[in-house]
């Protein structure tokens, strides 16, 4: 994992699992399922992940052993606060933290008081937020687990840039980035960055808040070309071990087929229905086992190529099939229109109504631009609060009516903790084939066309 060689790394946690449950040694096992489960919260494959650490923590209970169980209730616990932030896990973690308590078992301590403070800072409890990330930084300040550390003083960071405590801020910023590890971590790189376009925006710096956000973008679009491979590999390899298993079931099906088919020719003819009965159960069960197979082989390809947020497209695959469009129009020579477009103001509404009532906005804006598309339309999410739609066979003029239609639906968007005079808007850009352009070329277009429109005032549309 750490050479970024995926495939090989699944290859091995796959194999790994699969002789796991014929060992003897518990504690053997019990690392094996701890490790697997931390590999598939990276992943945010969560399903997976609390299944893994539920194995673990049932061995740990059979071995008595107080200390496998707190990693194994802590591990838990995060699972739990990374799959739904909107949720209040307080209890949960002080439950967790109580159990471990006395176990000499600093580094989990300490995480499980950066989750509480994150978990605070979530529900806008600043003043418990600060309070739980100081002590996790007091408890990590011997021997604490560097990523970890790190994590804990850009929530510090985080709280003091809400409280207006920049200065404070900045010097916990300042820490991060200038540790040489962080290189290896690209979550607390872009946290660090963005947190750094922040303190530069609240201090009024636009020209430092520009450049950080654009080292953002970068560390970003690195962040999710990685994600990207690793997804697909793991994929790969899952499918891979799912197709050697079912072989091997079916040989096995195939086995048991031949003995019984064996031990009925020695019977009499009386038996004969008996085993049709049996025959068709066997092929049943395989025929079933396939098509779960299938389908979970679809569910994955899906999720591969869907933006779990807002169930759009994701950047990578609207991006391919935008190629797709792009490849047929010079074949049949026809035009097709490239819409960007970026929410007006968006941090206002998370600044305001926190991330949560941000994360509905996000969803709702992308079911009314659903809801007026075609089959042959594309939409997806390029990352934030910014959008691509692609429209073949359209011109610009048919570009700015899809463009109306979607700005009148984002102003009906209301919520009960929203002010009554509330309107979403967004600023869009266009930019049309019209000979020999390039998908690049276009997206390019579009991109100038949209940021043009937020210049002129934003809740507009420019054609390039």
């Amino acid at each position: 994992m750490s050479l970024n060689e995926y495939q090989k790394a699944f290859n091995y946690l796959f194999d790994g699992l699969s002789i796991t449950p014929k060992i003897k040694d518990q504690s053997l096992q019990f690392n094996s399922y701890y490790a697997a489960a931390n590999v598939f919260v990276e992943l945010e494959a969560f399903d997976e992940a609390l299944e893994y650490v539920h194995k673990a923590n049932e061995i740990a209970v059979a071995m008595s052993d107080n200390r496998n169980q707190c990693y194994a209730k802590a591990l838990v616990a995060n699972i739990f606060l990374s799959q739904d932030n909107s949720l209040n896990h307080e209890e949960r973690l002080k439950e967790v933290i109580n159990y471990c308590k006395g176990l000499n078992l600093l580094v989990i301590d300490a995480h499980l008081y950066k989750s509480l403070a994150k978990n605070y800072f979530n529900h806008g409890l600043l003043e418990k937020s600060e309070l739980s990330y100081i002590r996790a930084l007091k408890i990590s300040a011997n021997n604490g687990y560097l990523p970890d550390v790190l994590q804990i003083k850009l929530g510090l960071a985080r709280v003091y840039l809400e409280t207006g405590e920049l200065e404070k801020a900045k010097v916990h910023i300042d820490e991060v980035l200038e540790e040489t590890a962080i290189r290896e971590s690209g979550v607390n790189r872009r946290d660090a960055t963005e947190l750094l376009a922040k303190y530069y925006e609240k201090n009024s710096n636009p020209v430092e808040a520009n450049k950080a956000l654009s080292q953002l973008v970068q560390i970003q679009d690195e962040m999710l070309a990685d994600q990207a491979n690793k997804n697909l590999a793991y994929q790969k390899v899952k499918y891979s071990h799912l197709d050697q298993n079912a072989q091997i079931q079916i040989l096995d099906q195939k086995n048991k087929l031949l003995a019984l088919t064996s031990q009925v020719e020695e019977q009499s003819k009386r038996n004969f229905q008996l085993l049709l009965v049996i025959v068709l159960i066997v092929l049943t069960g395989i025929s079933l086992w396939f098509w779960r197979v299938k389908k979970q082989k679809e569910r994955y390809q899906r999720l591969s190529q869907i933006d779990a947020l807002t169930n759009t497209l994701n950047r990578r695959y609207a991006l391919k099939l935008a190629h797709e469009i792009h490849q047929n129009s010079l074949i049949n020579n026809s035009h097709y229109c490239v819409i960007i477009f970026d929410l007006d103001y968006f941090k206002t509404i998370n600044d305001r109504f926190g991330h949560a009532m941000g994360d509905w906005v996000l969803k709702k804006v992308s079911d009314c631009v659903k809801g007026r598309m075609r089959s042959v339309d594309v939409f997806g999410r390029l990352g934030g609060e910014e959008f691509i739609v692609i429209l073949p066979q359209c011109t610009s003029d048919d570009a700015k009516k899809f463009i109306e239609r979607c700005a009148e639906a984002f102003k009906e968007i209301e919520h009960a903790k929203l002010p009554t005079n509330f309107q979403v808007t967004a600023s869009f850009g266009v930019a049309a084939k019209q000979n020999g352009e390039s998908l690049e070329e276009l997206i390019i277009e579009a991109d100038n066309a949209m940021y043009q429109a937020k210049r002129n005032g934003r809740n507009q549309t420019q054609v390039y």
